[in-house]
């Protein structure tokens, strides 16, 4: 594939050096799996634990602040894309084939911490404190309404569940659909 505009493509290279691909450390082929399969594991394990300070934030009545720590989750699943983008590969498609039942576990785990999280902000906004008080000192009755709140929050989640179900549907359609394209050239051959 040429590239018209005479720009260099965008590479990883820095990204591959923060990582020490070419680094000794990675060893032969069968360590750098492992070693790469455990960096995968370990930012599996850093995007929960970070949905789960975001947790004890919002009961400890840091709520706001903890919206930036779940935020802060996100950047894993970004650096990845950006990454799988720059190498062509279709992360979407990739994650269009994530297996019925990882996909079940972790939509479970990850809408059990977002309704924990958004009912430890309305407690402390309908009560007027933190599900544990660490007397930060902040005082959120009457600021906004918890229904309001609550509203929203599963709006927000009923309609991201279904954007996802629609992509992935649309990969999967699409998957399909170049499996049998591919087949159909081999079969010429």
């Amino acid at each position: 594939m040429s590239n018209m505009s005479g720009k260099k493509p965008r590479t990883n290279s820095l990204a591959d050096r923060i990582v020490g691909f070419d680094d000794p450390s990675m060893g032969d082929e069968r360590e750098r799996d492992v070693i790469l399969r455990a960096y995968t594991f370990g930012s599996v394990i850093s995007t929960y634990a970070l949905f789960a300070l975001g947790l004890v934030f919002a009961a400890i009545g840091a709520g706001m602040w903890s919206v930036l720590i779940i935020l802060a989750s996100g950047l894993t699943g970004v650096a990845v894309s950006a990454y799988c983008k720059r190498e062509n590969v279709d992360f979407s498609m990739a994650i269009a084939r994530v297996s019925p039942r990882r996909l079940l576990i972790s939509n479970v785990v990850g809408a059990g911490f977002a309704i924990a999280w958004v009912a430890a902000l309305v407690f402390h906004m309908t009560v007027g404190r933190p599900l544990i008080d660490v007397s930060l000192g902040s005082d959120l009755s009457g600021v906004t309404s918890s229904s309001s709140i609550a509203i929203g929050a599963a709006v927000g989640f009923v309609g991201a569940i279904v954007a996802m179900s629609i992509s992935r549907s649309r990969k999967i359609k699409q998957a399909r659909a170049e499996a049998a394209a591919a087949a159909d050239i081999e079969d010429e051959d």
